[in-house]
């Protein structure tokens, strides 16, 4: 069971009345939180959402979590470099926040705010052009979504849901202005089957550690590994592109579409080309938090516990 926000508790060690009130209590802190962020200025919003992150990392019981995640990518990096990256990635969870929460602003400004980047070697998104599309917690990912709405593509988009059912409601107001379904985590794979089947396109968030799934190397080690978008694509016969999006100075933002992951190894079995598939997709992923550590959002184990083990 998830923790909430503020506390190191875990939601089912309090009674029922009381968890009920810490959730109102934490949807009505985010909420105004929203509500300041989406009255302020744009850029403003931004280092706002900076300052409010920082401050809510001193704060969370997650912190440790995303040291240890840290040590994993920087082995040999020295305490004050750790914990200056520590207090960047809690003001990157602040940036994020808003990020989305004035996403429709960012829509509705998207000629000047928000760039959509076709990289050589990629296609153009279509709607009859069937793709399995892969992004990471990464920078400014919940603008990624917004390609099916640029490019006018239907395009179901898994999230995985917050254990705070008040908090779950207000951000999923915030995302529909992907004008898109938004499908739980729990029970999604059998929607997108259904889509893929209807020769649709899915999108996907695969950088998070599954309790199930591939051990696949991530930063040197295995890592538990969603392999569904090298799967569904070659079940269905159709490309996993990746999509990230970076941040532009000036409160501008940068959708880049990838070329599409392919095996390396065309007459390989299907299996062999799922982990090849998957060991691409982690690798573009590394490159990309290698350059921007701050800018990946993990808050929970990426890694099995011997690994952290070994880094402690």
């Amino acid at each position: 069971m998830a923790r909430f926000y503020f506390s190191g508790r875990r939601s089912h060690e309090v009674t029922a009345w009381r968890r009920r009130l810490m959730w109102w209590a934490e949807a009505a802190v985010l909420k105004s939180m929203i509500g300041l962020l989406r009255i302020l200025p744009l850029k403003m919003a931004f280092s706002v959402g900076a300052l409010l992150g920082e401050a809510f990392g001193h704060l969370s019981p997650r912190v440790e979590k995303v040291r240890r995640n840290l040590r994993v990518i920087f082995p040999n990096a020295g305490r004050d470099k750790l914990e200056r990256i520590t207090r960047a990635s809690f003001a990157n969870v602040g940036v994020a926040m808003a990020e989305l929460a004035n996403l429709d602003r960012l829509w509705r400004h998207r000629g000047e705010r928000v760039e959509f980047n076709v990289m050589p070697g990629a296609s153009v998104p279509h709607r009859d052009r069937q793709t399995v599309f892969v992004t990471a917690h990464f920078g400014p990912w919940q603008l990624t979504p917004l390609i099916g709405r640029y490019y006018d593509v239907p395009l179901p988009v898994i999230y995985a849901p917050e254990q705070n059912p008040y908090v779950d409601r207000t951000l999923n107001r915030l995302r529909r202005v992907f004008a898109n379904p938004l499908v739980s985590r729990d029970g999604g794979m059998r929607m997108f089957m259904r889509s893929l089947g209807r020769g649709e396109s899915i999108g996907l968030t695969v950088d998070t550690r599954l309790d199930s799934g591939e051990a696949i190397p991530f930063f040197g080690h295995p890592a538990m590994t969603n392999t569904a978008p090298a799967r569904l694509a070659l079940r269905f016969d159709c490309d996993v592109v990746p999509v990230l999006a970076e941040r532009l100075p000036d409160g501008r933002f940068r959708v880049n579409i990838h070329p599409p992951i392919r095996p390396s190894e065309p007459e390989a079995s299907r299996d062999a080309k799922v982990l090849d598939m998957s060991r691409q997709i982690n690798a573009l992923f590394e490159t990309e938090i290698v350059r921007h550590p701050d800018q990946w959002l993990c808050l929970k184990r990426r890694w099995p516990k011997t690994v952290h083990q070994q880094h402690a």
